[in-house]
């Protein structure tokens, strides 16, 4: 019974770290804005103020003229060889370390084997998914087309983007 009662713990700890890590995730959506003079990755549309186009990259607020505004993009989603790269590393090292801890916390030989075993296959799935969540977040897809403005006056650039991407 002492056996499985470390194998509870390790099991209890790895689900509440999961929890903080799905915590931190970012809020609100972002777009990549093209204008005449730059391009602005990752930022969240929070309102339109006269003839500017308020927005916030997550450190502090950016007023750009609405006339400049050529492009919006839908940021780029996490890439499908970046998951699948990045789950096979992460299930490597799962299991490495997986099975060093695993063998640290119950022992060698024939009566820690399940426990070594649980901690292994635990490390596998827990390395898998977050490799696959980091490798695609780092080799990220294209970035899809929203809308493209430069024809448009400031007026039709505003109505669209008060009713289409401000939430």
């Amino acid at each position: 019974m002492v056996k499985y009662i470390r194998l509870i713990s390790v099991i209890v700890i790895i689900i509440s770290l999961s929890s903080i890590y799905a915590q931190s995730e970012p809020e609100g959506k972002s777009y990549w804005i093209y204008t005449t003079s730059s391009e602005m990755k990752d930022y969240q549309i929070n309102a339109i103020e006269g003839d500017e186009l308020v927005m916030n990259n997550g450190s502090w607020d950016v007023s750009v003229s609405l006339d400049e505004v050529e492009m919006i993009l839908d940021s780029p989603g996490p890439s499908l060889l970046g998951q699948i790269a990045g789950g096979a590393i992460g299930g490597y090292g799962g299991i490495c370390i997986g099975f060093i801890a695993g063998s640290i916390i119950f022992g060698g030989g024939s009566e820690g084997e399940q426990g070594v075993l649980a901690i292994g296959i635990a490390s596998v799935l827990a390395g898998a998914y977050y490799g696959s969540k980091a490798g695609g977040n780092f080799l990220k897809g294209q970035p899809e087309i929203i809308v493209d403005m430069t024809m448009w006056t400031v007026e039709e650039k505003k109505e669209y983007i008060q009713t289409n991407l401000i939430y």
